[in-house]
Order: structure tokens, then sequence, then C-alpha cells
């Protein structure tokens, strides 16, 4: 059994009626305090809200010995285009897997006296979750009992009835003090790995594909062969081409970049050996950022053994790359793009996986939204610098022909 998986009883209606409520299809509905069962007890016959506190959340199965769950869906908002969430006659709900918030709201019928027929007038009520698809499950257990004398709550009372369409924005309201707020070890490894995979390897991978002098087209442009130009982003460019900078930077960026995320790894891998256990490499994110370290570290060791590359001499007299060095290359550039994709699932799965670390459901999403408007602006770049690439490259081959032409008419 696991402790921190809790349970909560609340009315569903200000007169603890049995009669459906309009906005219990919001997952994020508002429930005041008033309506809160202090008690493990329910009203044989009415409706009640079952609150599940899941501090790891994840996709869960909730099932009622006596009792109906009310259908709202697999992700609870009232919608079951996606799959229903209630079987086996109304006793059991089940979630999305998609769908996780700390506290889940179901929203139970309660027996009748006579529905009951135990002696006690208990009812048990089970979860089984998992925080993913690799992770271990959870359960635990409770019983509510019967109390046909329970006081319902005041209808119209101060706080009774919250206004039309109030939420619990944070998905905060119920949950124990101690839910929200990430270890700062967690945190660190999250700062360090969006720093490595989002912003010094992406930069670094420009500076190898558009920093690096085309073919054919040198590191200067004026006729004099100085580096200096009207335009400043043409200087700037010329300046990353001369005397191999281009590498250099490149190989800065990301062996910055690759450090950041082994000391992230080396973070997580401590805080999960102190407080979970040491359950390594058992989520999607854990896969999938591991996958990513060793797509990118094996980027330095195959680029140490990689093929010489032309000559301007052997460029010139129109001798081009070998097999070898054009299957290191295509090599070198699959790894580094499937090392990529890799960071960027490991990103948002991690930025989801916060919230089994204690992340505010509310800052994750926040979080989320500002790496989708990076990438957003990584892609946009990209196809800006390719475009510059493509002309680039497209001036350079009409300049050749060009020579082409008048040195044959001299």
């Amino acid at each position: 059994m696991d402790d921190s998986i809790g349970f909560k009883m609340a009315w569903s209606a200000p007169d603890g009626s049995d009669e459906a409520q309009a906005n219990e299809n919001d997952p994020m509905r508002a429930i005041p305090g008033s309506w809160e069962i202090a008690t493990n007890e329910f009203k044989p016959g009415c409706r009640h809200t079952l609150t599940v506190v899941n501090p790891s959340v994840g996709e869960m199965m909730v099932t009622a010995s006596f009792g109906v769950f009310a259908e709202f869906g697999l992700n609870l908002d009232g919608k079951t285009n996606y799959g229903r969430g209630v079987a086996c006659g109304g006793r059991r709900y089940d979630t999305a897997s998609g769908f996780k918030k700390p506290n889940t709201r179901f929203v139970w019928v309660a027996p009748s006296v006579a529905e009951l027929n135990i002696t006690d007038g208990g009812v048990v009520f089970k979860v089984t979750t998992a925080s993913g698809s690799r992770d271990s499950f959870r359960n635990n257990q409770v019983s509510f009992f019967a109390n046909e004398q329970l006081p319902v709550p005041i209808a119209g009372a101060a706080a009774a009835t919250p206004p039309p369409g109030s939420q619990d924005v944070d998905n905060a309201g119920h949950a124990p003090v101690s839910v929200y707020g990430l270890q700062p070890l967690v945190a660190a490894h999250g700062f360090f790995m969006t720093l490595g995979w989002a912003v010094l390897v992406p930069i670094g991978v420009w500076f190898a594909r558009h920093g690096k002098p085309l073919p054919g087209v040198g590191g200067f442009s004026s006729s004099d062969g100085s580096m200096y130009s009207s335009n400043y982003v043409s200087r700037a460019t010329q300046y990353i081409r001369h005397d191999g900078r281009w590498l250099k930077v490149h190989r800065f960026l990301t062996a910055a970049g690759l450090c950041c995320a082994l000391l992230g790894s080396v973070l997580i891998y401590a805080e999960v050996n102190a407080n979970a256990g040491g359950e390594h490499f058992r989520s999607k994110h854990a896969l999938f950022g591991t996958s990513a370290l060793v797509l990118g570290f094996a980027q330095p060791l195959n680029a140490f053994f990689r093929p010489n590359a032309p000559t301007q001499v052997t460029h010139g007299a129109s001798v081009g790359k070998t097999v070898r060095r054009k299957a290191w290359e295509i090599g070198h550039r699959c790894s580094g793009a499937a090392g990529l994709v890799c960071s960027v699932v490991a990103v948002l799965s991690g930025i989801d996986r916060a919230q089994v670390w204690g992340e505010a459901p509310a800052t994750a999403r926040s979080g989320k939204h500002m790496y989708v408007a990076w990438l957003a602006f990584v892609c946009l770049a990209t196809a800006g610098l390719e475009f510059a690439r493509y002309r680039e490259q497209k001036q350079a081959h009409a300049h050749e022909e060009l020579k082409e032409v008048e040195m044959g008419d001299a």
C-alpha cells in the first residue's frame, strides 16, 4: 500500500441531494470547503465527490465495492469520444494516460441502505495508479461508512456554492501542503538539461551547418581579399568562416551542452538513489534522455575517427570526397539529428514528469508552452538559415559558370 495516495469525500450539491450539477464535467471545478465531509462517511442515496489525492500523478483505476460512478469520459470532462471511463456496471472508473492531476475528482452516487446489504454499512474504494508505462504500479484503499444522519451543507451559506464557472486553476485544492515544490537537485537537473539540449547544442549545430563555407565559396567576398564588408551580417559570416572558426565554435558549444547534460544526469541519478528507491530508467523520459546522452557523446567520438576531407588543391582539381568521407558525414548527421529528436521528447516528457517530483501543474504547463515556443523559433530560424544557404549556393554556382564562360572566351 502507498500511503501517499489519499481519499477525500465531499458533497456534490450544496443541498446534499442526488441531483447532477451543471459543472460536474469540469475536472478543475472548485469545491468549497463547506462541502467537505471531515469523517470517513457518506450519506446513503446521495451524490458525492470522491477526490483521489495522488502526488505522483498518473493514470489510475478506481473501484468502489458499492454505488456507481457518473460517466464523464476518460478525461473527466464530459466527453466520451476518446473513450468511456465507467466500467463494471459503474463500480470502476479508468482515467486516460494523459490525465495527470494531483487531485482527481470522481462523482459517485452512494448506494441506498438496502443496496449495501452488509452489517457494517461500509464501502471500500481501491485505487491503482502508475506515473508512466514503465513505472511500477502503486495502490491504496480506504473504507467509507454510511451515516443516514450525516448533516448536509446549508444551501446559500457563505462559500456554500462557488460562482458559476469558478475553477481550481492549479488543481491545488484539498492537496497535502507539501505536494508542490521541486527538490533542488531535480530543479537543477531540469535547468542543466534544458540549457544543454535546448540552447547550446542546437546553436552549435547551426555553426556546423551554416558557419562552414560552401564548396567553392571562400571566407572572403571583397575583391581585395579583406574581411570587411558594408553588411554586418556578411562581415560576421566571413569572420566565422575564416580560419575554421566555425568548427571551433561548434566544438565548444556542443561540448558545453554535453557537459551540462552529463551534469544534469549525475544530479538526477543521485536524487533517484536517495529518494526514489534507486529505480532508474523506468520511464519514457529517462529512456529518451539516456538515448540523447549516448547519441550526443557518440558525436565527438566518431568525429575523432572521421576520414580526411578534400583539400583546396584536390577540390580545385575536381577530386571529390571519398566514399568513406561521405558515409561518415551521413552517419554523423543522422546520429546528431536522432540525438536532438530524443532530446526534444526527453524535455517534453520531463516537463510532464516534473509533476511527479512536486511541480505544480500550472508551472509545468507554462514551462511546456515556453519550450514549445522556443522550438518554434529554432525551426523558423533554421528554415531562414537554410534559405540563405540555398541562395548563397545558387549565387556561387552562377559565379563559377560565369568564370568558365570568361575563360572559354579568353
